[in-house]
């Protein structure tokens, strides 16, 4: 099927479905055009008084562009003064910030102090139960019921031969 290109009214066999014009050269000939005629001043035409009616075009684009120039000003103003708000409060929140990171370290080192305050707490008692349990054995003393159910609950379990004292 031949169609006719827009630009060179020359008959041309399209390729695809959607082709207008016969080459890329002729689509952009167009294109130009058609932006040089967008970019083309109105022609002034006097209205029955004799005054230009571009000069009243004229004046209200101006007053256009001074209205939303005006507002583009004050959303300027209005985001500046929120940005510096901001800015201030961002001030605020890095030195609280900066505080509450030395805290943080310093209950870090206190809680890795009692960790090892604690080991060393419980390796002591290991140390004296085995030393209370093997001095029991070694006397022939047998150790209080309330002290067996202690080693019991913590997994230190007396030699079976041990006697146990007497319930009071």
């Amino acid at each position: 099927m031949i169609k006719n290109c827009e630009e060179c009214t020359i008959g041309f066999e399209p390729s695809r479905k959607g082709q207008r014009f016969c080459s890329i050269r002729c689509g952009n000939r167009k294109r130009d055009r058609m932006r040089r005629a967008a970019r083309r001043p109105a022609v002034p035409v006097r209205n029955d008084a004799g005054a230009v009616v571009l000069k009243d075009e004229l004046k209200a684009l101006k007053r256009k562009l001074a209205t939303r120039t005006r507002i583009c000003q004050r959303r300027v103003e209005i985001l500046q003064s929120k940005l510096r708000s901001q800015s201030c409060e961002v001030d605020l929140l890095e030195a609280e910030n900066s505080e509450l990171r030395q805290s943080n370290n310093v209950l870090q080192a206190e809680v890795v102090r009692m960790k090892r305050a604690q080991r060393t707490n419980v390796q002591d008692l290991a140390h004296l139960a085995a030393w209370l349990v093997s001095l029991s054995n070694a006397k022939g003393v047998a150790l209080d019921a309330r002290t067996l159910n202690i080693l019991d609950r913590r997994g230190w379990h007396p030699s079976k031969r041990q006697a146990r004292a007497a319930q009071p």
